[in-house]
């Protein structure tokens, strides 16, 4: 079997530019891999489907704790498994079926982008795999396959810095310094609905963008006031278990500056070294939230 990590992430940043026809949204985001991360494992099977479509093992992770707030979602609905069959179906003059085999230790719905993340591994893992047992992998668009499963996963399968704008599909990548952070879980919520809650004055471009761009490609340390998701208002609305949440983290550390991630309901806190997102994370445990010191990663291994 061929194990890699599937990295969460990070949007340091979120704006919502506009509202388009399709009903979908346009963002500019900065969107950075953590080393939060969940096992995928892939492997040539004869047994894996009874249809031919990708069997599916999704286990706990042993080194997490039970209050980890993982959830391992259901084999018929999981980016993983359609991502296999993307990659498997890319290549049909060699027809083979592979097992996917998920470690899920990222909590769910947290806007850590964990099922993106599983996904972009399986199409990596996947190709891998396939080149491995003879098949002529060259000819396969990776990019296009991911731009099919998701708005994240085309940003996920880069596993470096990258701006996304339009739903997300559309990326640039950026070199930057490992930055440290404390990532809280504190409460589920579900980016379909959170997009659905934006109200029309709240779509704009600020700038912001920009300027942290600009300070993050000089390798200076990241603006406190130019990070967080436009999402958070949204969110808040329709969600008072996470507003509550969010209220009492803030409340409980009212000197560290905590922003939303993506649709939430994760938040993070920047971090001088590593030994300072630890003292973070723990103060957040302290709290009751479940929470991990972590770095940025900079390419897959």
């Amino acid at each position: 079997m061929l194990v890699i990590p599937a990295y969460a992430k990070l949007n340091l940043a979120l704006e919502v530019v506009a509202r388009r026809a399709d009903g979908w949204h346009d963002i500019d985001t900065l969107i950075v891999p953590i080393d939060w991360h969940d096992l995928v494992g892939v492997e040539v099977v004869d047994d894996a489907g009874v249809d031919g479509s990708p069997a599916l093992a999704i286990t706990e992770s042993t080194s997490r704790r039970r209050d980890d707030a993982v959830h391992a979602p259901a084999p018929n609905d999981n980016l993983a498994a359609r991502a296999a069959a993307l990659i498997t179906g890319a290549v049909p003059e060699r027809p083979m079926r592979i097992r996917v085999w998920l470690d899920k230790r990222i909590p769910v719905a947290a806007g850590l982008g964990g099922g993106s993340a599983d996904a972009a591994a399986t199409l990596r893992a996947g190709a891998q795999l396939l080149a491995r047992h003879g098949v002529d992998v060259d000819g396969v668009d990776l990019l296009a396959a991911a731009r099919k499963l998701g708005s994240d996963v085309p940003a996920l399968l880069e596993t470096h810095t990258v701006r996304a704008t339009g739903r997300g599909e559309h990326i640039s990548r950026m070199a930057m310094r490992t930055l440290y952070c404390a990532v809280v879980f504190v409460a589920p919520s579900f980016t379909r609905d959170v997009y659905a809650a934006v109200l029309p004055e709240e779509c704009r471009d600020t700038g912001r963008m920009e300027r942290l761009t600009a300070m993050l490609a000089a390798e200076l340390p990241p603006d406190d006031t130019l990070m967080g998701s436009a999402l958070e208002p949204a969110a808040f609305r329709i969600n008072t278990e996470l507003a509550d949440g969010a209220g009492r983290l803030r409340s409980a550390l009212p000197d560290v500056r905590w922003h939303m991630t993506g649709s939430g309901g994760g938040f993070f806190a920047m971090a001088r070294d590593h030994a300072h997102a630890t003292a973070l994370a723990g103060a957040a445990r302290t709290a009751g939230f479940v929470a991990r010191a972590c770095r940025t990663v900079h390419g897959w291994g």
